[in-house]
């Protein structure tokens, strides 16, 4: 069965991540308590883009998918032209990125630093970062913490059924989530499993290099970061030895 990249189909990215908000509304709070503009690094196809352009918020979005760019291009242009107005975007690799200006706030949501593969990406993203903070603003982020009990899943056993409907055709569509760990590499190898009422399946790929703590605290301190605030979800909940989310606010040193 071919596998395609999650971000060559937004119409499925969509369907996958339709009623993921808690982050939505964690982010335009942030960015309504900054002063000015706002970087947004691997904004996709504007899950948090267009909320917080609607918020009042002018925002530039950084992404390396193109065809995410393009479906973010075509929501812009169905917004009120005040909104659309408020928003911009490039397609870049934060991990070497060319923007101009500076910014009070930037965001690297919904796990994005997963596609970092290694500590230079990483050290990279953060030098690049830096250069487009102000000296008081910043960086905000989230992400997965490692899970022994997904990695333990049997990667030939299909998990997680859900029905949706398929934005294609209309009809039925059932999904299923496989994977395995790759303990060397540290990634995380996510593959979701789309049957349609035809019975003709394709698979799509997303694989996420993992971070521990120690590790990523280590990477930020020698990227030249503090952390100003930490948490295991959006609401502020204490980060803990059990937590499987990381919430992440940091200023530059």
């Amino acid at each position: 069965m071919a596998e395609h990249d999650l971000y060559q189909d937004p119409s499925l990215y969509d369907l996958e991540y339709a009623h993921q908000d808690d982050d939505v509304v964690y982010y335009v709070e942030q960015a309504l308590a900054g002063d000015g503009p706002v970087l947004e690094l691997g904004c996709g196809n504007g899950r948090i883009t267009l909320p917080l352009a609607r918020a009042g918020v002018h925002v530039h979005g950084v992404d390396r998918a193109p065809g995410m760019l393009a479906d973010l291009a075509r929501k812009v242009r169905a917004e009120d032209p005040e909104v659309a107005r408020r928003i911009r975007w490039s397609e870049g690799d934060f991990t070497a990125l060319e923007v101009r200006g500076v910014y009070d706030r930037i965001f690297l949501p919904f796990n994005a630093i997963h596609h970092c593969r290694s500590h230079r990406d990483v050290l990279a993203l953060l030098d690049g970062v830096r250069t487009r903070l102000r000296p008081k603003g910043r960086f905000l982020l989230d992400l997965y913490l490692p899970d022994p009990s997904l990695y333990a899943r049997d990667p030939n056993v299909r998990y997680e059924p859900r029905d949706f409907i398929d934005p294609s055709t209309g009809g039925p569509l059932r999904s299923w989530e496989s994977g395995w760990y790759d303990p060397m590499t540290q990634t995380h190898h996510v593959r979701y499993i789309y049957r349609d009422h035809t019975g003709h399946e394709r698979t799509v790929a997303l694989d996420l290099r993992m971070f521990y703590p120690q590790e990523l605290r280590a990477l930020l301190d020698w990227g030249g970061f503090d952390i100003v605030r930490e948490a295991e979800d959006f609401s502020g909940k204490v980060l803990g030895g059990t937590s499987l989310k990381w919430v992440l606010e940091l200023a530059p040193r």
